[in-house]
């Protein structure tokens, strides 16, 4: 009994992708907290800081989140369908699916498939890895701004507007209204509440950046395992041949083995 439930392990064992459930595990973390962090990150940033504080509608950004949540949404989606492959392509498994010559081809072009689409999509999210990294270092910035130039100075600072933070200060040139738009901030309380906003939303981007960097090394670990699943495929077609070609030898011989016996037989 004990050597059935360990042979039994062993077989379960064996038809189980480790790499690709890593990778699947790793992925899904990293778009849970992609997507809930930089949802939030983006809230704070156009809801609080441009539309609460300046005043200013930056439709844009709103697009970017839900094109952001979609792709993490996907990215999470296509995961758990190569860990389907790869538990198709591992073990006995494959031995079982991809024994016919058209089954190991369309084995091959998929693993193909699957090897070219994660390859364009680890370069995506290395992309937004490093867009992420910029948006990290400018929180980096805001804040030595808000710890040396704001919340390090006296009350009487801000009088008669001695200091100002402006928007054109960071690159960012607009039009604006008097009275109906802002282009700075020179009261204590907005300083304040801007720095409020960007202590907030600094750390989302920070773990929005660690999400993304963990969908980069699922997508690596893809690759590896997809490469691993072409070979092995396409070995799987040469020892699907091999066992051919031993079947054929093994019934020549017991064809002839049996004539002979008839012949002494007789």
């Amino acid at each position: 009994m004990l050597l059935f439930v360990l042979a039994a392990i062993y077989d379960c064992l064996g038809r189980t992708p480790f790499v690709s459930l890593v990778a699947t595990n790793l992925v899904c973390l990293g778009v849970g907290l992609f997507c809930g962090t930089l949802n939030r990150a983006i809230r704070i940033t156009v809801g609080g800081i441009f539309e609460g504080l300046f005043f200013f509608d930056v439709p844009w950004l709103h697009t970017i989140q839900i094109f952001f949540t979609v792709v993490g949404v996907v990215m999470g989606l296509f995961s758990l369908m190569l860990l389907v492959f790869g538990f198709l392509a591992t073990g006995a498994t494959r031995q079982n699916i991809y024994s016919g010559t058209m089954c190991i081809m369309g084995g091959r072009l998929s693993a193909a498939f699957f090897l070219a689409l994660t390859f364009f999509l680890n370069l995506v999210w290395v992309g937004l890895t490093s867009a992420l990294a910029m948006a990290v270092i400018i929180y980096a910035l805001l804040m030595s701004v808000c710890i040396w130039e704001i919340e390090d100075r006296p009350p009487y600072y801000y009088d008669n507007n001695n200091y100002c933070l402006n928007l054109s200060r960071f690159g960012i040139y607009r039009n604006f209204t008097e009275g109906i738009d802002k282009n700075a901030l020179c009261d204590e309380t907005e300083l304040s509440t801007f720095c409020k906003h960007v202590r907030d939303a600094g750390p989302m981007y920070g773990l929005a950046m660690a999400g993304s960097g963990l969908i980069v090394v699922g997508t690596i670990l893809f690759l590896l395992s997809l490469g691993s699943n072409y070979q092995r495929i396409m070995v799987s077609k040469e020892l699907t041949e091999y066992r051919e070609a031993v079947n054929i030898e093994l019934r020549d011989a017991t064809v002839l083995s049996n004539a002979r016996s008839f012949e002494t037989f007789q």
